[in-house]
């Protein structure tokens, strides 16, 4: 038994005040004469054995009396456990993430959990609570009550990591039992992570079970554009393999104009396609039904103020007409033209968004000073050298003593390639092991503060890249190497020139780095904005000699149409998404992590409540003290 106030027992010394009363008898006797001794005698010595017993009964239930009234101000407790008594915190983690949408028992699965979590803090209970996007620290449930039931799904979903260090500093107290409990799904966190908690606090993991995991997805869409036919093509994911039907709905400003189905026979995907040859779209919109997350049930795309790329090739005047660039740059998305060097008009690099220096054998002084321009404006530079070509031919072009070091006359087979690398983003659907490798019977040495994008065998690179200019390492023409005719030659020269130009595709993905880069004049202070109907927001952008580039990473926030305007002029309509990386609803391994696992917030704090209950006694001492002083009435009044 443990006292909260033990300085009250101090006050048990004056129990000896009651005792001197009984010692000392205080009253005084007077004689009285009777005439029958013998009867006086009999009564006295009965009047004192009674008397006498009375005292020693009053003197005992006097004093339990006030022993019980001093340990109930004492506040005596019996702690059933031996953290009861210390100072706790409590640290709560909500789970906002967009798989919190999935359905629970009778609504969605952060719906349940908040109305769960406010049934179980107490009105006067003081806590830390935060979500993936909002903190509340050191609070009561009437301080937060607007802001708790208003808390809405999020893209962002923190790692474990960062779930743990923002709890431990949450923490105020350094001599305190801190209570961390996290309330999740536990979907799409890394499997890698560091399940054993860093800080000195309880953890305590609460895993809310969603009664399906059934999802299906619009996962991505790219336009497949030739001289006859634009094919808008969408892939539909679900969450497991499956034979159902899936509609997926395309839209034109908000009007339906086609539908179909998406069938996916025993498969976790399946493709659509939609033919746009014959319609102009502005904004455009695929859809799909509603099911168990919706912010991947829709798709936003844009094509209107869609521009040609401008791809420039310069060569010595015996290439143009047969060059192999001009059958890649066919398709409508292309501006293709190739110019001998001796009557070029250094005026059109301005125009361009892909130069292509083909196997040229000197770069003049002029050239090189526009071409340096170009890059500084932000174009894109593709660099194939001619066969004599000699180690100074580029060195102005960029901010190096060499681009090409020494040549080596030798065959040489391409073998590796830089799968990271965005010049081939989307292009593989897995590494290739064994393929036809190209090869090359004249190399020169590449820069090595270019970053290899195809490397030959040896490890010297084929293809390298340095600020969005690409050096191949060999000439193209058949005489010298085969790689025209590797299938790696389309897809490596089609996104050289679609990165060339980033407004081209279709749409972005929120918070990801996203470059844009558009001709205009702006003014001194003026700036270019993103608005829609709902909002207007200004994107991080920079000056780059007549263009601007902006970056998009930070702005917008919430996907949907925009238009990218300077003053009331529109310049270019962007759509943008939702990363459906929460999609893929991948489970957490929690066998190895250091918790108290519950499958229920109230199981949670029903466990947390018993370890710090604490059974309370001074109830008991009142209850004994009152009683022991209504006996000591009762024997004044009712024993002689």
């Amino acid at each position: 038994m443990i006292f909260e106030k033990p300085d009250v027992l101090y006050f048990l010394f004056l129990l000896i005040i009651p005792i001197l009363v009984h010692l000392f008898r205080l009253r005084k006797y007077k004689t009285t004469k009777f005439s029958n001794v013998a009867l006086l005698k009999r009564i006295k010595l009965q009047a004192r054995k009674s008397a006498k017993l009375k005292k020693w009964l009053i003197l005992t239930t006097r004093l339990l009396g006030l022993v019980f009234l001093v340990l109930a101000f004492a506040k005596p407790v019996i702690p059933t456990t031996e953290k009861a008594l210390e100072d706790h915190e409590i640290v709560i983690y909500l789970d906002n993430s967009y798989s919190m949408e999935l359905p629970g028992k009778n609504s969605s699965l952060l719906e349940e959990s908040k109305q769960s979590l406010w049934n179980q803090l107490g009105e006067d209970q003081r806590f830390s609570l935060f979500t993936n996007d909002q903190t509340w620290n050191h609070v009561t449930k009437s301080d937060i009550k607007a802001d708790f039931f208003s808390i809405d799904f999020t893209p962002v979903h923190l790692s474990f990591e960062n779930l743990l260090l923002q709890a431990g500093s949450l923490f105020q107290k350094q001599k305190s039992y801190k209570n961390l409990f996290i309330i999740s799904d536990a979907l799409n966190f890394k499997e890698e992570v560091n399940l054993k908690p860093s800080g000195d606090f309880s953890l305590n993991f609460i895993r809310q079970q969603a009664s399906s995991l059934e999802n299906f997805t619009i996962a991505s869409a790219r336009l497949k554009a030739s001289n006859t036919r634009k094919i808008l093509q969408a892939e539909i994911k679900s969450q497991a393999e499956t034979e159902k039907d899936v509609t997926v709905s395309l839209f034109d400003e908000g009007k339906l104009i086609a539908k179909t189905k998406a069938s996916f026979g025993k498969s976790a995907s399946a493709l659509v396609n939609f033919d746009l040859s014959n319609r102009e779209f502005k904004t455009g919109k695929l859809e799909i039904e509603t099911d168990g997350l919706s912010y991947d049930n829709n798709l936003f795309f844009s094509l209107t103020g869609e521009k040609k790329i401008k791809v420039l090739a310069l060569n010595t005047g015996s290439k143009i007409g047969n060059s192999f660039l001009a059958s890649i740059y066919q398709t409508d998305l292309f501006d293709f033209d190739a110019y001998s060097i001796a009557n070029f008009d250094y005026s059109k690099l301005s125009e361009a968004n892909l130069v292509i220096l083909d196997e040229i054998t000197e770069v003049n002084p002029i050239l090189g000073s526009q071409l340096r321009a170009f890059l500084d404006a932000g174009g894109s530079l593709v660099m194939i050298p001619d066969e004599s070509n000699i180690s100074g031919t580029y060195k102005d072009l960029v901010d190096l003593p060499s681009i090409y070091q020494n040549s080596v006359t030798a065959k040489r087979e391409i073998t590796r390639i830089n799968y990271e690398h965005p010049v081939f983003e989307n292009v593989f659907s897995e590494k290739i092991k064994n393929f036809d490798y190209p090869s090359t019977s004249k190399v020169f040495t590449i820069n090595t503060a270019f970053t290899p994008i195809l490397e030959f065998s040896n490890g010297q690179s084929f293809l390298a890249e340095r600020n969005r200019v690409y050096s191949f390492a060999s000439p193209l023409n058949a005489e010298i190497s085969n790689f025209t005719n590797s299938p790696l030659i389309v897809p490596l020269f089609y996104n050289m020139a679609m990165q060339s130009s980033p407004s081209a595709q279709l749409y972005s993905i929120l918070g990801e780095k996203n470059l844009i880069r558009i001709k205009a004049d702006l003014g001194k202070d003026e700036v270019l904005k993103l608005k829609n109907e709902n909002q207007q927001v200004i994107p991080q952008q920079t000056r780059l000699g007549n263009s601007i580039q902006i970056d998009t990473r930070y702005q917008p926030e919430t996907p949907g149409h925009y238009q990218l305007v300077q003053g009331d002029s529109v310049l270019l309509h962007l759509s943008f998404n939702q990363d459906r990386s929460e999609s893929q609803l991948t489970p957490l391994t929690t066998s190895n992590l250091e918790a108290n696992s519950f499958s229920s917030i109230q199981e949670a704090f029903n466990s947390f409540t018993e370890d710090r209950k604490i059974l309370e006694l001074w109830v008991w001492m009142l209850i004994f003290a009152m009683g022991f002083f209504v006996m000591e009435l009762l024997i004044l009044r009712f024993l002689n």
